[in-house]
């Protein structure tokens, strides 16, 4: 098990699949009340005036609409699907804390499609939303794809988007605009910390040669360049190689791996790729340590697990959930059907909870509308604090990035203030380093 103190003093103090859609899905959520009734859809929306300076009114009897940015089909769904109803969770709590209306208008959230990888998709995602009347903010998007595409997008129509789950490592620092855009997801070179750590300790793998494949994704590129960076500091023999998303025969790669024989790999990018290259790299003869980042595996049945049984044994991974209470899972499982399995179901039902609070503080009536200036609400986002948030303590610095202390020295301050927490399969089951 981790050690937080022997990380603190040998490592860290060291560093001080493609498918095409037609049409993007959408689907309603009414948040009136924990179900899934679905509202008639208008495929007719048109395009509403929207600028950071443009002042969002709600009029008399319409609603407040929450929206989200998820996959919600192919491969990333069962990822986005929970990142939804996450925040479907924390509406529905919101409303019983603080009322079930914000100045007399009731409170909808309401989701695209978004792809995940597929920019394109997250593009119309973003276009069908902001023809949303009611529209205040968005949770997501899902990937970092998604988010490079649709950042200057959001920020010109002065729409606030916090994204829970995507975590290229310069999405906020590098965002144009005027920084409508934020997350509750830590990034890419936390993780590659980790990585650094768990690969080089002897405590740990105590590897000398390790292997970082990658999956020519945003995220998954960036994943592998920050793992890379910490592995040659950490003194190890680093190959990084690449694969397609969307491939299913690894066979070339896990025969030239077998024959390596490094000591460790690392796989930064999806399912179902993660899971296929593991069970060809066993295949081919190959037994190292098989580690991969938060995309893969968030927490308990997660479908790595699930479709890999016994040979998923000892796989780690760099992000995982944080530990989540019997209540929030109870909970959740109300709404989305079962236990949440994904990695930032925590992050986005934070997400959901800054949105609507900066919504409350900002709106202002007028004879019977809300009216809420974006660049007022932008502020509210920015200056939020969340201490004791699903996934630690929660609040944004200047980029709009998740902030946290300029070193953190272990584990217990990676989980609290980046909700950033390694874990490993062991027996079947979800273990977390201590």
């Amino acid at each position: 098990m981790l050690d937080a103190t022997s990380v603190t003093e040998r490592t860290i103090g060291r560093h001080k699949f493609g498918f095409l859609l037609v049409m993007a899905v959408i689907l309603f959520l009414a948040v009136a009340a924990c179900s899934s009734d679905q509202i008639p859809v208008d495929f007719a929306l048109e395009d509403i005036d929207r600028s950071p300076e443009t002042p969002i009114v709600i009029p008399l009897g319409e609603p407040l609409v929450i929206g989200v940015s998820s996959a919600l089909t192919g491969p990333a769904a069962p990822r986005g699907q929970e990142y939804r109803d996450a925040v479907v969770m924390a509406v529905e709590q919101w409303k019983t804390q603080n009322g079930p209306m914000i100045g007399g208008h009731q409170i909808m959230v309401v989701s695209e499609d978004d792809g995940c990888t597929e920019s394109d998709v997250t593009r119309l995602a973003a276009e069908r939303l902001l023809k949303q009347p009611g529209l205040v903010g968005v949770l997501g998007p899902q990937c970092s794809a998604g988010a490079v595409r649709t950042e200057m997008i959001y920020a010109d129509a002065g729409i606030v988007m916090i994204s829970g789950s995507a975590t290229s490592t310069n999405l906020a620092e590098d965002q144009q605009g005027d920084g409508f855009f934020f997350r509750t997801a830590y990034h890419n070179d936390s993780q590659g910390v980790l990585v650094g750590v768990y690969f080089s300790d002897p405590e740990f793998l105590g590897a000398s040669s390790a292997y970082i494949v990658h999956d020519n994704e945003t995220y998954g590129t960036d994943l592998a360049l920050k793992a890379e960076s910490f592995l040659v500091i950490a003194d190890l023999q680093v190959t990084v190689t690449s694969v397609d998303r969307g491939t299913v025969d690894f066979s070339d790669l896990a025969s030239e791996i077998a024959q390596a024989n490094p000591d460790a790999m690392f796989f930064a990018g999806f399912n179902p790729e993660a899971i296929l290259l593991l069970r060809q790299l066993r295949d081919a003869g190959w037994n190292g340590a098989y580690t991969s980042g938060d995309a893969v595996c968030g927490a308990a049945n997660c479908e790595f697990l699930a479709a890999l049984g016994d040979l998923a044994k000892g796989a780690a991974f760099s992000g995982c959930s944080p530990p989540l209470d019997a209540a929030f899972i109870s909970q959740f499982t109300v709404v989305h059907g079962d236990e949440p399995t994904a990695a930032f179901v925590a992050q986005y039902h934070d997400a959901a909870t800054i949105l609507l609070n900066a919504v409350n503080s900002t709106a202002q009536p007028d004879g019977g509308a809300l009216v809420i200036d974006p660049k007022s609400l932008r502020d509210a986002v920015s200056a939020a604090t969340l201490p004791q948030g699903k996934s630690g303590n929660v609040a944004f610095d200047s980029a709009g990035d998740r902030a946290s202390s300029s070193e953190l020295e272990n584990l217990e301050q990676f989980a609290d203030q980046l909700g950033l927490v390694p874990c490993r399969i062991e027996n079947g089951v979800i273990a977390y380093f201590n």
